[in-house]
């Protein structure tokens, strides 16, 4: 086996310009993204007792990181709105006709987990090759929002900056898939 046996088939780096990210509760969002980032995985590490010191091994638990979605908000609003009501929705401060009311609103088919405040959604970050042609999906599956940040109106700006949201989201899991 020679050295040239082992070199990468494909020498280009990957872009941070090249994904597109879609959630199906929030078609608004998902035209306006502007950064998502994949987040990190970790595995549990149980360690052992030895005569000669603690032995590391790998454990059996996952942990995934939050994903965070920033998104330049809409004139209309809609986008920061459709996360703000799936809070609430989830939340139900007032009510519990809050939940009814997320089931009634939202697009297309939802899932439930357990109780009726589990509404979730399955999101997929697409990554692209240097070309723009789809190279990998990776999968979220059950997502839900957990946190939306401010937005900030200022009047004293000096040139106008469009104002952009990050929304973060919990899942259960995702998974990694190659479409070439």
């Amino acid at each position: 086996m020679s050295i040239s046996d082992n070199q990468p088939t494909n020498l280009n780096y990957l872009s941070q310009l090249g994904f597109r990210f879609s959630l199906k509760k929030l078609p608004n969002v998902n035209y306006f993204c502007q950064k998502v980032s994949l987040p990190s995985i970790s595995l549990s590490v149980v360690e052992t007792q030895t005569p000669f010191g603690m032995l590391p091994r790998a454990g059996d638990k996952l942990t995934y990181a939050t994903i965070p979605i920033s998104f330049r908000v809409d004139e209309d609003f809609k986008n920061y709105i459709e996360i703000h009501d799936w809070m609430i929705g989830l939340g139900h401060p007032n009510s519990l006709d809050q939940t009814r009311q997320l089931s009634e609103n939202m697009p297309g088919p939802i899932r439930r987990l357990g109780s009726a405040a589990s509404f979730v959604s399955d999101g997929t970050l697409n990554i692209q090759t240097s070309n723009r042609n789809p190279s990998i999906n990776i999968f979220f599956y059950d997502m839900f929002p957990t946190d939306l940040t401010e937005l900030a109106f200022d009047t004293t700006a000096s040139d106008i900056d469009y104002l952009e949201a990050t929304a973060t989201f919990r899942y259960r899991r995702y998974v990694i898939e190659r479409i070439v």
